[in-house]
């Protein structure tokens, strides 16, 4: 079942959610607040008119004899129910409830003149309205009046009135979103410095954190992230010391043991089983690479490495000095092993460069048949600086090159009395580097394999 893995809010998101939430709840409950009291305003303004309605109407009712009646014009009906936006609707009912004018269909409220007007809310011909009932005792007599109105202009009144209130409220609660986003952006700049600090590092580098200005909330957390720095510094200086008294104990012995066997055989012991003195002195010097080998892989892994630091290296002086010792291997091979250095400079690890551009030249002399031509180069391309190996060799079939990286990997069918870590300690330092490397084939037959670094500012002179 496939699962959904969130990412969770940063600091930033958090405090202006936290900010956030509550300054909508207390907008909106003052929003509600403040539009209620001014429709009560409005409404009791309205309500108000309303009442002075049923004041008038009363003024034009008369009794003649026993029965009470209306003496209104139709100038005067028309007044009363005159309106520039809303309906007037009116009632008059005798003692028995029988209508004296107005319109029949009108309920009646409760009300009374000697209490509080009530008015109620109701819908009347399709329409909402406000209405009022009064009971008035004219000589006698119970008259029952009722007045209503539609609610248009209320209804208009309280929009107009939502708008006055929530607009400059808006503007306020805007005002301060902003106010608070620049003002957590600005608070959070420490963080950003620090989030830069690491994000601009290679695994290589352990140097303590700069915190002398972050905020004190923190200071303890990056405290024991330095700490750790330091600790991590400390484990790959010691493993750096141990590697080097490896290599020292193992290379010892080794070459005591490769001094021995050449007195031994300088002494005429295996004159009668030279093949055996030959494998002997083949499997010494196997182990003695592979030691070796073994030692450099170590050495450029991440973690031993984390100590180095990078240096101008200038390539063409180092591509000269490597393959310069391999010129005595190159003869006895009957290989001609030659140069074509342009100036280049890098940011890098001098002793690193070197071991990968002497494991690519003693690739190239194991691999390739006597007669052969090994070209060391470097040089700019592209504003890229470079180092390469050309060999006009068997190469390395096509199918083959993403797996001859892979440690102690070995090409089907090969001769050579490698270990299959050259090409792996040339990534590894490739990689610590920001370093690629590309196979080509040339066009005669054989191999160029070039080591590309990363483009800088430096005078590559």
């Amino acid at each position: 079942m496939k699962s959904d893995h969130s990412h969770p809010l940063g600091l930033r998101q958090r405090l202006l959610l936290w900010i956030l939430l509550p300054l909508i709840a207390v907008f909106t409950g003052s929003i509600l607040l403040d539009y209620r009291l001014a429709q009560e305003t409005a409404n009791t303004a309205y309500d108000h008119s309303l009442n002075d309605a049923v004041l008038d109407i009363v003024a034009y009712i008369q009794t003649t004899g026993l029965n009470p009646g209306l003496h209104l014009t139709p100038e005067a009906e028309a007044m009363l129910r005159s309106d520039a936006t809303d309906k007037i609707f009116f009632a008059i009912r005798g003692p028995d409830q029988q209508l004296l004018a107005g319109d029949a269909d009108l309920p009646i409220y409760p009300g009374s003149l000697r209490t509080r007007p009530i008015f109620v809310d109701d819908i009347y011909q399709d329409e909402e309205i406000r209405a009022t009932t009064h009971r008035v005792a004219i000589n006698g007599n119970e008259i029952t009046i009722t007045v209503a109105e539609t609610m248009r202009e209320r209804n208009h009144a309280s929009h107009r009135i939502l708008a006055a209130i929530a607009f400059p409220n808006l503007m306020i609660v805007v005002a301060t979103l902003l106010v608070i986003y620049f003002g957590v952006r600005r608070g959070l700049v420490p963080l950003v410095h620090i989030e830069n600090q690491i994000a601009s590092r290679s695994p290589r580098d352990l140097r303590a954190l700069d915190i002398e200005h972050v905020p004190r909330e923190i200071h303890p957390m990056l405290t024991r992230l330095n700490e750790l720095f330091e600790s991590l510094r400390l484990a790959a200086a010691a493993q750096q010391r141990f590697l080097a008294d490896a290599a020292h104990q193992l290379r010892t012995p080794l070459a005591g043991l490769q001094t021995q066997i050449e007195l031994v055989a300088a002494e005429g012991k295996y004159l009668r089983n030279e093949e055996r003195l030959a494998r002997i002195e083949e499997s010494v010097e196997r182990i003695a690479h592979l030691v070796t080998q073994l030692l450099i892989y170590a050495q450029t892994e991440p973690a031993a490495s984390a100590n180095q630091i990078f240096q101008p290296v200038a390539l063409h002086e180092l591509a000269e000095s490597a393959a310069s010792t391999f010129i005595d291997r190159a003869l006895i091979k009957d290989i001609d092993l030659g140069f074509e250095i342009e100036p280049a400079v890098t940011e890098g690890i001098a002793w690193m460069l070197r071991e990968a551009l002497g494991n690519l030249i003693d690739n190239a002399l194991r691999y390739c048949p006597a007669g052969s031509t090994i070209t060391v180069c470097s040089g700019i391309r592209f504003d890229h600086p470079y180092l390469a190996v050309e060999d006009n060799g068997p190469g390395i079939p096509i199918e083959e090159r993403d797996k001859v990286f892979e440690r102690f990997y070995r090409i089907p069918g090969s001769v050579s009395g490698g270990c299959g870590l050259g090409l792996s300690i040339v990534q590894e330092i490739a990689q610590l580097h920001t370093a690629t490397i590309n196979f080509s084939e040339l066009a005669g037959g054989g191999l160029t394999v070039v080591l590309t670094f990363p483009a800088n500012d430096m005078k590559n002179e």
